[in-house]
């Protein structure tokens, strides 16, 4: 059976100041690493993160997830054709797989898990110089889930900041998101003829695009049967390409079961978004992951989402429609479809459904 997520009448924030087990006032919105280092000798979980799970989300079975040498796209034609049937394959039956011969840099990957480290290292005071209530907000520090409203606490820290197109932001780590950009763009090209679709239509549609970063932190914590790092959801763009640390703690929900997906250096972990989902009128799947923490390590992870302009229409692709082929998905703009998404505290793939046309 899966595990039944939180939701806020089940454990909500009701101040942002709470007392702590040892008797402290602790300001949440200070965020996770805060109160870990704060009070060292915490043995208990503030109740405020004690989520209602029907089973220890530590428990999960190893995940056999596909892997796929994306070197085979720039061999001759026969190999090409068998990678991009393989890639096509993982977003109809998973959503998710994991890449190895990407191009990038086992240099690069270390210096942005570094700078990202150093962030999360810096005074509460420069941190908090991040801090907005905007989900919007193209640099943004928080902690829990990325929502203003009042929910349920998540042993987690992030920092997200958009990359494409936003050049004012973009600057923060310029090499690592251009790189990032590239691998997208160049899966979104395999995954547009794995569709059926011309060549370059899922690049199109993304036009100059929406890049998000987010890094996360999640430090140790002292019951981490009780709670989660990030609630079970599915991402709202296009394409995620995440890496991590070293510490595993990253599940992914397949035929209804929760997974565990184990870290393998110098590899990175794709996942298909709700507006793949959505273009392909529901042939590919997004899917739903989630965070565990940990008592004795910090998880650190990095996920880079890509997503189309804010203003595009998000709507099934035209050529996969015909008389045989009925709509799926009511049309919604990228920009209401994240305020969507970031609005529901209780993740899942909420949006998703709220888009979709019954029969």
């Amino acid at each position: 059976m899966a595990e039944k997520e939180s939701s806020p009448s089940e454990t909500s924030l009701i101040s942002n100041k709470e007392e702590t087990p040892n008797g402290n006032t602790f300001d949440f919105k200070k965020g996770v690493k805060n109160l870990f280092e704060t009070s060292p000798y915490m043995n208990k979980l503030p109740p405020e993160f004690v989520l209602q799970l029907e089973r220890n989300p530590l428990s999960a079975t190893l995940a056999e997830i596909p892997v796929i040498d994306l070197s085979g796209l720039n061999c001759p034609s026969e190999i090409r054709i068998s990678t991009i049937k393989a890639i096509s394959s993982a977003c109809e039956l998973w959503g998710f797989f994991r890449i190895t011969n990407h191009g990038i840099k086992m240099s690069l990957i270390e210096e942005m898990l570094g700078v990202a480290e150093e962030f999360f290292d810096l005074s509460l005071a420069e941190k908090m110089k991040y801090g907005s209530e905007d989900v919007m907000s193209p640099v943004r520090y928080g902690t829990s889930l990325n929502t203003s409203k009042k929910h349920s606490l998540h042993w987690r820290d992030y920092f997200r900041h958009y990359g494409h197109p936003f050049q004012h932001s973009f600057h923060l780590w310029p090499e690592y998101l251009e790189e990032i950009w590239q691998l997208a763009m160049k899966l979104g090209c395999a995954i547009s003829e794995g569709l059926g679709l011309e060549n370059g239509y899922i690049e199109k549609s993304m036009g100059e695009g929406l890049q998000i970063l987010a890094a996360n932190y999640y430090p140790p914590c002292p019951e981490p049967d009780k709670t989660l790092g990030l609630a079970a959801h599915s991402d709202h763009g296009g394409l995620t390409i995440l890496m991590q640390n070293g510490v595993d703690g990253l599940q992914i929900k397949h035929n209804g079961e929760w997974f565990s997906v184990q870290h393998v250096p110098g590899t990175f972990l794709v996942n298909i978004g709700d507006y793949l989902e959505i273009l392909s009128n529901g042939k590919y799947k997004s899917v739903e992951h989630r965070a565990t923490v940990n008592a004795q390590k910090t998880r650190i992870s990095v996920a880079v989402g890509h997503g189309p302009e804010l203003l595009s229409p998000v709507r099934p692709a035209g050529p996969l429609i015909d008389e045989r082929e009925r709509i799926h998905y009511r049309p919604i703009t990228y920009q209401d479809y994240i305020r969507l998404q970031q609005s529901i505290t209780t993740r899942g793939k909420n949006a998703l459904q709220a888009v979709l046309i019954n029969e």
